[in-house]
């Protein structure tokens, strides 16, 4: 991408740029979830240049990149959903430490579906029973 163009739109470009190779890095690694999220926001700030952009040529390779990559992030959509339905949805969720208002509800609300029998959680930390009684219900 080219780096011509006002400061903001130059800084803009070059964010885009960087979400955008982030997320195919992501989907590479099948991290759909975390490569959807920043194929979305490369997207926004692509389209943040475009409007910027007077250049009507590079316009039209901005808008062709775009609708590239809001295809794969729509098939990317497609699998996760599938993934959901078919049970085998699989999502980390990194809590810091010390980190408070991540309550069963809240970590497991998505989840809850008449299908769904069981959630299992990996955690090294948990060595108390008092920890381990948070999950129970």
């Amino acid at each position: 991408m080219s780096r011509s163009g006002g400061d903001g739109t130059a800084a803009l470009e070059r964010a885009g740029a960087e979400t955008v190779k982030r997320a195919v890095e992501l989907d590479l690694a099948s991290r759909f979830q975390e490569s959807l999220v920043c194929y979305q926001e490369g997207i926004d700030l692509l389209l943040q240049v475009v409007k910027a952009t007077k250049d009507e040529a590079k316009k039209h390779r901005y808008r062709k990149k775009i609708s590239e990559y809001m295809t794969r992030a729509e098939d990317i959509k497609k699998h996760i959903e599938k993934e959901k339905q078919d049970g085998k949805y699989h999502k980390q969720i990194r809590i810091e430490e010390n980190a408070t208002g991540f309550g069963y509800e809240k970590l497991f609300h998505e989840y809850l579906t008449e299908i769904v029998s069981e959630v299992w959680v990996e955690d090294p930390y948990i060595r108390h029973v008092h920890q381990a009684s948070r999950y129970l219900v």
